[in-house]
């Protein structure tokens, strides 16, 4: 079976570079173009449901996936991104002036303990256990994901065995497909980052504040 990994659509808290965390942005008027993109691109794809963060950029880039096949997206908690409440709204350079120590701490240890701040490390564990669940209920027919960069980052680092430092070396964009195939107990990576199906000459490329740690 396949499994597509999307990046929600784009937010305008993304082109400012700012934290969203849990945060619940709406997508703007180029994430809404992209989701419809996305929907037209899967048209191509036989996929049996389609799984999405609760987040409204999440969901809402979802939805143009699911018309498809006639169904509503799947909600599933586990899919969130990273909680960093300590962080949300601030853009990256206020970050690193306000929490040096903080931020340097989370960026080198993946089970650094921060109030405020999911560890990458749990953000990882979060995300297998809710891929496993996901797989386990889709009987080996392809499915849809649809979440955030630092959970997807983490999913990849796991299906390579890579240390969860690896992760700010993905160039991950909104929109974005990666492909896994779960075949005889194994996960592999297909492919990365896909974005083909994006108008080239609207596809933007800010950098993400995760490659920043």
């Amino acid at each position: 079976m396949k499994i597509f990994l999307i990046r929600h659509g784009m937010t305008d808290w993304n082109l400012k570079r700012k934290w969203q965390g849990t945060v619940d942005i709406e997508l703007n008027d180029i994430g809404k173009e992209q989701a419809r993109n996305l929907g037209k691109r899967f048209k191509r794809e036989k996929y049996s449901k389609v799984y999405a963060s609760p987040l409204s950029r999440a969901y809402n880039t979802a939805l143009e996936i699911s018309k498809n096949i006639n169904k509503k997206p799947i909600i599933h908690e586990g899919l969130k991104e990273a909680h960093v409440e300590l962080w949300n709204g601030y853009h990256i350079d206020e970050v690193k002036e306000n929490f040096p120590e903080e931020f340097k701490l989370w960026g080198n240890d993946p089970w650094a303990y921060i109030k405020g701040v999911e560890s990458m490390a749990e953000v990882q564990a979060r995300g297998v256990k809710a891929l496993k669940e996901i797989v386990n209920n889709t009987y080996n027919e392809n499915v849809v994901i649809v979440s955030h960069a630092l959970l997807i980052r983490s999913l990849i680092c796991w299906v390579l065995n890579l240390p969860l430092n690896q992760h700010r070396n993905f160039m991950l964009d909104n929109a974005s497909v990666t492909t896994i195939e779960f075949e005889n107990n194994r996960y592999r990576l297909i492919n990365l980052n896909e974005t083909w199906h994006l108008d080239i000459e609207r596809i933007i490329h800010p950098k993400t504040v995760e490659e920043e740690i």
